[in-house]
Parts: C-alpha cells; structure tokens; sequence
C-alpha cells in the first residue's frame, strides 16, 4: 500500500464517524484507489455510504459540516438519479462521498450476478464497478453485510464474461485507420484508437472475470491479468506514442491476439463474423488511363 493510500483511509477513520452515527446508515467503506493501495498524489479519497433510507442533502450537508469541511456541494448521480453524490474538501484533500440505500445495493448485485448486466451510463459500467469497489472495499462499518455481498460476487459468473465479450466483439473493419493514417486525420484517427482501446479493455475485462471497475489506472489493469497480449501495457504505450503507422500496426496485432485469446478461453463465442468485418477493405478507385 503506498503512502498515498495509508493517509487517505486514516482520514476516512476520522470523517466516516459523523455519518455512521446515524443509525440509518448500514454500512461503510473506503473504495477507489485507496482502497486498493495505489493512491497517488493526484487521488483523492472516495467513500460510500449504505443507508437503510437515503438521508436529505440538507442532513448530509449538515453532517459534513459538522467535521469542518469545506466546498461542499451535492448532486444526484447515477442514471435515474437516485443516490447522493457529495463533494468537499478536508485538510485540503477532495473528498466523494456516494450514499446509497441497502436496496440499491441488493439490487445492483443481483443485477450483475444473477441478471448478467453489461449496461453502461456514458462510458461508465455503473453497476459493475459497485459490485468491484464491495469486492475490494476497506471496511469502516457493516463488515457482515459487505461479507454478504462479497460472497454474492464470487465467483464471477460465466455468463457474465461471455455477456460482456459478445457485446464488446463489435469492431468495424481495421482498414479504417489505414485510410486515415493515409489522409493524415489525426483527431479523428486517435479518436478511433481509444474507442478499440477501450473495447479491447472491455473484452479483457471479461475474459479475466474482473468486474469492470472503469478506464483509469490502465497500467495497473493491465498488469493485474492473467489473460492478455504479452508486454500489454508497453505496447498500448506504443499505440499512441509511436508514428501513426506504427501505432496502427500494433493495434492490429493487439485485436487480433485478443481475438485469439476469447476463442481458446470462451470457446463458446464465435469469432467467424467478426474476423471477417475486421478484416475487410474498403474499396479503392483508381483513376481510368488517357480518360477511359
């Protein structure tokens, strides 16, 4: 755990108290990377909340006063809008700070283990990072009932990992990039870059039965799998770094061994369609001789 971290979940020792003084909050943890041990001097410190009814923002404004914050401001977050989403400032690090009823958690977790759900708000996989930050959480309070929901997550299921392959297996034809490397559109050839980026990320995601805890710290990812291309994180590092025909090359070969490693791990996901739009050219026109 790096030093980062230590600091941000003491400071979660001395904020968490004035919530959980409230006997309708159920439970609580720290999450995000501090939780995980890689804070840095960027991080901030993330904290969730479970209630058994979700408290106004003026009580929580309140409680965060009562602890000397500063900057405090709320939002409702999440697709429907039915969670807390509160920000401050405390001995000048940012604090987010997340409240959710134990329903919502019940139900997020079912969603994901029973129901399979890939769904995404923006590019955020929303109930799957909650079921990864439960998996990984330092708990504060509620130590059973987050037991309860880690025992509920694991192990990852199957249908899940093949759910989130297939819809991610939906790459155009890669000959795309050639013609705009050709044409020297750089926006929107890096545009490209980090969409198959992020579908790769999301394949591997599955293939490696982690539940998709979001796009930062790639590099830590890419180092947690067990299943992935050699030398991952170095080579995507060559796919936006390198000359734009370089890049391109790798990022080829990155799909195509991704491609290889969903038919030996899920055998089951057919692959034939998608190698073949993968694959196709784009037609060229060449210009007739003498004007024929």
């Amino acid at each position: 755990m790096t030093e980062h971290s230590a600091w941000r979940i003491s400071l979660a020792h001395k904020i968490a108290p004035a919530f959980t003084a409230n006997p309708a909050v159920e439970a609580c943890f720290v999450f995000g990377s501090a939780a995980l041990g890689i804070s840095d001097q960027y991080s901030d410190l993330e904290l969730a909340f479970v209630w058994s009814h979700l408290p106004s923002a003026e009580e929580l404004q309140a409680t965060a006063q009562s602890v000397g914050v500063e900057g405090w401001e709320i939002e409702p977050y999440g697709e429907a809008k039915q969670r807390w989403l509160e920000q401050f400032y405390m001995h000048g690090m940012k604090v987010e700070a997340g409240h959710w009823t134990r329903e919502m958690i019940d139900n997020i977790v079912i969603d994901v283990v029973e129901h399979y759900d890939v769904s995404q708000y923006g590019l955020v996989f929303e109930k799957q990072a909650i079921a990864f930050h439960l998996q990984h959480a330092v708990v504060l309070q509620g130590e059973n009932i987050i037991r309860q929901w880690q025992t509920q997550l694991s192990p990852y299921p199957e249908e899940l990992a093949v759910a989130m392959v297939q819809k991610h297996l939906n790459f155009r034809p890669f000959d795309g990039q050639h013609i705009l490397t050709d044409r020297h559109e750089i926006p929107m050839l890096y545009e490209n870059k980090c969409a198959i980026v992020r579908r790769l990320l999301n394949i591997l995601f599955g293939l490696n039965r982690i539940y998709h805890p979001g796009f930062k710290w790639t590099r830590y990812w890419a180092e947690e799998m067990s299943i992935k291309p050699a030398s991952f994180f170095n080579r995507l590092e060559r796919v936006f770094q390198a000359d734009a025909v370089s890049g391109i090359h790798e990022l080829r070969q990155l799909v195509e061994e991704v491609f290889d490693l969903v038919e030996r791990t899920l055998p089951q996901v057919d692959l034939k369609q998608q190698r073949e739009t993968f694959d196709r050219l784009n037609p060229r026109w060449t210009l007739p001789v003498d004007g024929r």
